[in-house]
């Protein structure tokens, strides 16, 4: 019996030691501040790759990506390319596709929605039916919480790269 009574009572323990867990786990803010980075880390490698990814045979799918994935000026600037900036692109005959080899989210506030992720890019680039060339570029890139759509891209640029010892 007594056996049985420790038994009982150990169980009991476990069972409100994991209890006591579980609460504390779903209602740690630190957690829901991870998925937020998250979440800012994936939008932001899917729009990095798009706005370093356009084929001059499908210029206006491209560009409809490009708008999809911006806000702010960003948007803005790409909204108002004239039909003379379309038909450069066209002529010169440019393929480009990205890939995001590695991310990370350098800054994240989340009461102002306001995030910043670098990134390291392999652009593929073919101009005029040459032979593609892979450049590597770092990217940062800033991004906004939109009401309506969540996270998008309003800025983007490359990082300078300096040789170490110059």
């Amino acid at each position: 019996m007594g056996a049985a009574v420790a038994l009982l009572v150990a169980a009991a323990s476990v069972a409100v030691w994991f209890g006591v867990s579980w609460f504390n786990a779903a209602n740690d803010d630190g957690l829901e501040y991870s998925r937020t980075r998250d979440e800012v880390d994936r939008v932001a490698r899917a729009a990095i790759q798009t706005m370093n990814t356009l084929d001059y045979r499908k210029l206006d799918q491209g560009l409809a990506d490009w708008s999809d994935a911006t806000t702010g000026a960003l948007h803005a600037e790409i909204s108002k390319l004239s039909e003379e900036n379309k038909q450069q692109l066209r002529d010169a005959k440019s393929v480009t596709s990205a890939q995001v080899r590695s991310s990370a989210v350098r800054e994240l506030d989340e009461r102002s929605g306001k995030a910043v992720v670098i990134a390291a890019v392999k652009i593929t680039v073919s101009t005029g039916g040459g032979e593609p060339v892979d450049k590597y570029q770092r990217i940062e890139a800033s991004l906004v919480r939109t009401e309506e759509a969540g996270w998008k891209l309003d800025g983007i640029g490359k990082v300078p790269y300096a040789q170490p010892g110059q």
